[in-house]
């Protein structure tokens, strides 16, 4: 509609904005501005708070109070903008043409990316990445640590032994083209953590936000969604937002309102952007905790056509996997339509080739290849 239409409109960065003095800015007057609420912070106060506080010169507690008063009196739609560019610009930026080095295969290949907003037992992530892989497309995934109640998608990685997360944008980008170990094509996927030089202003914020009741500003989870995904430059982006008792946004019309924002803001950055809003108000799946989660999707993986048990157990996570995998289809000119996508996408479910491409992922980061072949075999916790 005609409000989502933002193709003609453009971020604002501290390159293309009017020049503005900055020496009457103060940490002091930052916060008082957001709390008095008067007017709109410009780009330039923005961008000049983000940097002085990666510089160190703006103190956690003194982001505390802006971060509260964000979630007090919220942004308008520019403010965000300029908050996610900000975050982007405070660290290194995933320059897809330098690190391909002249490979015009890899840089045709669509890179699409999906992100959820998170919520108990969410594991779509582990599936879905390698089953879109599967297709041939690139999939670019820096994914985060438990937040609140809910668990993150690189904590259960983890439980899988030997299994590593951390890396530079150039490792990372070098893992994505390397030959799968089964074949000579491309991995085309792998599931990070944000390296240390990635938004690290967003890094911190966010553990702020973990600890002062400010997780569910939808300006702040905005910003720093997209500063993430912005700075991964994906040619497409796909977003799973989450509403119900398990996710951070208990009302529909609250995650309604955060995928319209994340939306915008991922094509004034010129990245085509989509979103599913799902329910959670019950674990996706049948499974809660890392390792087991880990193992629920082992065993999607690897079931067999007709295999009505698992489907049963796992039919909601099952369901959102091959949704968002379908939309990413789309989105990478592998499907003409959803439902097409989502036919495609169960049958590389089905026949083993999601499998195969997550056990690729899992050698070629370093995870122990027997442990996710035998995942009976492992450890069993005491308490369980």
């Amino acid at each position: 509609n005609d409000e989502m239409n933002t193709q003609h409109l453009h971020i604002m960065s501290p390159s293309n904005s009017p020049t503005t003095s900055t020496a009457h800015l103060t940490p002091q007057y930052i916060i008082s501005k957001k709390r008095e609420n008067k007017s709109p912070h410009t780009p330039t106060e923005i961008s000049w708070f983000i940097r002085q506080f990666s510089n160190g010169n703006v103190k956690d507690y003194q982001m505390t109070a802006w971060l509260m008063a964000i979630c007090i009196n919220g942004m308008t739609d520019e403010e965000v903008a300029a908050l996610t560019e900000a975050m982007v610009q405070s660290g290194e930026v995933m320059e897809w043409s330098c690190f391909l080095n002249g490979n015009n295969d890899a840089t045709n290949v669509h890179k699409v990316d999906k992100h959820s907003t998170g919520g108990v037992g969410d594991k779509v992530s582990l599936i879905l990445a390698p089953l879109v892989a599967s297709f041939g497309l690139i999939v670019p995934m820096m994914a985060g640590r438990g937040l609140g109640h809910t668990g993150g998608t690189i904590d259960k990685l983890e439980s899988i032994p030997g299994f590593q997360t951390q890396y530079s944008a150039k490792e990372f980008a070098n893992l994505l083209l390397s030959p799968g170990a089964t074949s000579n094509e491309p991995l085309g996927v792998a599931i990070v953590s944000p390296s240390k030089n990635i938004c690290p202003a967003d890094k911190r914020m966010y553990a702020l936000r973990d600890v002062t009741s400010t997780v569910t500003s939808l300006p702040l989870q905005t910003s720093s969604i997209m500063s993430k995904k912005i700075a991964e430059r994906p040619d497409s982006l796909v977003l799973d937002v989450k509403f119900g008792k398990g996710s951070f946004n208990s009302h529909v019309e609250e995650s309604l309102e955060l995928a319209k924002r994340m939306i915008q803001t991922g094509e004034l950055c010129g990245i085509q952007t989509t979103a599913l809003v799902t329910r959670m108000d019950d674990p996706l799946g049948c499974a809660v905790g890392n390792w087991l989660e880990v193992k629920e999707c082992i065993d999607i993986m690897t079931m067999e056509d007709g295999d009505t048990q698992q489907c049963e157990l796992s039919k909601d996570l099952i369901d959102v996997t091959l949704a968002l995998s379908g939309q990413m289809l789309v989105q990478g000119g592998k499907s003409a339509t959803l439902k097409d996508g989502i036919a495609m996408s169960r049958e590389n479910l089905i026949n083993g080739k999601a499998w195969e491409k997550f056990k690729e992922m899992v050698v070629a980061q370093g995870g122990n290849l027997k442990c996710i072949e035998s995942p009976n075999e492992y450890p069993q916790a005491t308490f369980s």
